[in-house]
């Protein structure tokens, strides 16, 4: 959290009327995900990333589905559940589900309208935009375009959708397809079993 502090501005706001760190609590929930949630047994390295317009992090754990965690539609479950306790009782985290939804509340404040994203698989992923520049890029970026939508149309119309039928019936190579795809599969949370040549919405 110091390093966090170092490295970014800060923005006060009052709550309970009480003027508080805006920066503190996202730097605290992101730490505390890091911690409470990692899959131990995993020699990758826990990443604490500061960007010129970004926070991010990087974290292994064992997933209990793959794609992005939005505020109104994940149910909290603690992966540590020991360590979450211990962090409970010495202040550093709240109830199990909290620093989702404090993340999904703060980040607005403290980056002009910015969301967070939180990216669920092998390798936890959290990006926090720190400034309107930023919150900016991360809404282009979850736009689809009118191509990337007659796809994603398509999808939800045939979850066996395959590449050669997107290919013939947009007249696009193999490639822009794949670029597409992961496109969609960012801004939708959509994703695609290789094994039973599936997608699941």
């Amino acid at each position: 959290m110091e390093f966090v502090a170092k490295h970014t501005s800060d923005k006060f706001c009052l709550i309970n009327n009480i003027s508080t760190s805006i920066r503190g609590i996202i730097s605290r929930e992101v730490i505390g995900n890091i911690l409470v949630h990692r899959d131990y047994s995993s020699a990758y390295p826990a990443k604490v990333i500061i960007e010129k317009d970004w926070l991010r992090t990087e974290n292994w754990c064992i997933p209990r589905r793959h794609g992005n965690i939005m505020s109104d539609e994940f149910t909290p479950y603690p992966k540590n559940p020991l360590i979450q306790q211990f962090f409970a009782n010495i202040g550093r985290t709240d109830t199990i589900g909290s620093g989702v939804r404090n993340l999904y509340k703060y980040t607005p404040m403290y980056s002009d309208g910015g969301k967070p994203e939180l990216i669920e698989d092998d390798v936890f992923r959290i990006n926090i935009p720190l400034d309107r520049i930023a919150a900016d890029e991360a809404t282009g970026q979850k736009t689809l375009s009118e191509r990337e939508q007659k796809i994603y149309n398509m999808i939800c119309e045939n979850l066996h959708l395959s590449v050669e039928q997107v290919m013939a019936e947009l007249d696009i190579s193999r490639s822009t397809v794949f670029r597409d795809y992961a496109k969609i599969k960012k801004v939708t949370g959509a994703v695609y079993d290789k094994k039973t040549s599936t997608w699941t919405l």
